[in-house]
């Protein structure tokens, strides 16, 4: 069984920033840990997540010796909303989400090897800035894609047939609209853990503005697009830094064969399935977690010695 304190109660010694870039501003934390650190990680949520949803997951790489850094996204938890009714989750293009993240690298102080740590819409930013950003990849000694949004699933009308009705929609002036009805249709797709479930409602209950609703026609679209632009041959073969990607299994919010196959185009990927896990691994079982806790630390030891020699 989980401990409440552990994914409730933020660990000891954060403190929270503001990051302003181009006139928005973004929300960061830093949670150092005690005595020295082994390495940095830098932990990149999901669309519609905020930082105090990864309290517990800073207190397990708490553990393992890490300082932990993490940014709420433009539009979304405390960082500034992009449109005036805040319930909607917008972007205009996914290289915003990129410029972001390579300001909040910049400006993170790393005590031994830095680490990108993301979880799905994250997991797919951050890959699009490994490949693009080649200063950005220079400084980080690798990066973990946890079901990572390469492809989203987007039930019978398949992903082509969403995409260009994102686009038509766009186009006919709707960008701006949000996506009708309720993510998952009411089944918690997301996790089969019945405790860490309700973690993000409490943090709500606390703090109502770190709530959003679905996203946009023009965020839909802005994914699309991203997506596309990561299929093109030759870009993410750039990735020369090692990569872990963690594939939940049962995940049906992301396709994990689209994760699988990212991998096998990535020259330095570690291929990590966990069969039985729904879309956050992170806030899975804790048998399911364990899983992933293990690939990790295995995966993370071949880094850290290798920043030794």
């Amino acid at each position: 069984m989980s401990d409440p304190a552990r994914r409730l109660q933020p660990p000891s010694g954060g403190r929270f920033d503001r990051l302003l870039r181009g006139g928005i501003r973004l929300r960061i934390a830093a949670f150092p840990v005690a005595g020295p650190a082994r390495g940095t990680v830098a932990l990149l949520t999901g669309r519609n997540e905020f930082i105090e949803k990864y309290y517990e997951t800073v207190a397990d790489l708490h553990d393992r010796g890490f300082d932990v850094h993490l940014m709420d996204w433009r539009g979304q938890g405390l960082s500034a909303r992009l449109l005036p009714d805040r319930m909607k989750g917008h972007v205009r293009d996914f290289a915003d989400y990129v410029d972001d993240l390579e300001a909040f690298v910049d400006r993170i102080e790393p005590r031994g090897p830095l680490i990108l740590l993301a979880h799905s819409m994250g997991g797919h930013i951050a890959l699009r800035a490994l490949a693009q950003r080649p200063a950005l990849r220079a400084r980080l000694a690798g990066a973990v894609l946890c079901s990572a949004m390469m492809a989203i699933n987007t039930g019978k009308i398949g992903p082509k047939g969403a995409a260009r009705l994102a686009r038509t929609l766009v186009r006919l002036g709707l960008g701006k609209r949000a996506f009708p009805g309720k993510e998952g249709g009411g089944e918690n797709v997301l996790t089969s853990d019945p405790e860490r479930a309700g973690d993000q409602a409490h943090f709500i209950a606390s703090e109502p503005e770190l709530d959003l609703g679905a996203p946009t026609f023009g965020w839909l679209d802005a994914a699309f697009r991203s997506i596309a632009l990561l299929a093109r041959p030759g870009l993410v073969e750039a990735v020369d830094i090692p990569v872990l990607v963690a594939v939940a299994g049962a995940d049906r919010v992301v396709i994990p064969a689209a994760e699988r196959a990212m991998a096998a185009r990535l020259p330095g990927a570690t291929l990590l399935d966990i069969e039985g896990a729904r879309h956050e691994i992170l806030k899975e079982r804790d048998e399911l977690r364990a899983r992933f806790w293990a690939g990790f630390d295995d995966w993370c030891g071949d880094i850290l010695r290798r920043g030794a020699t």
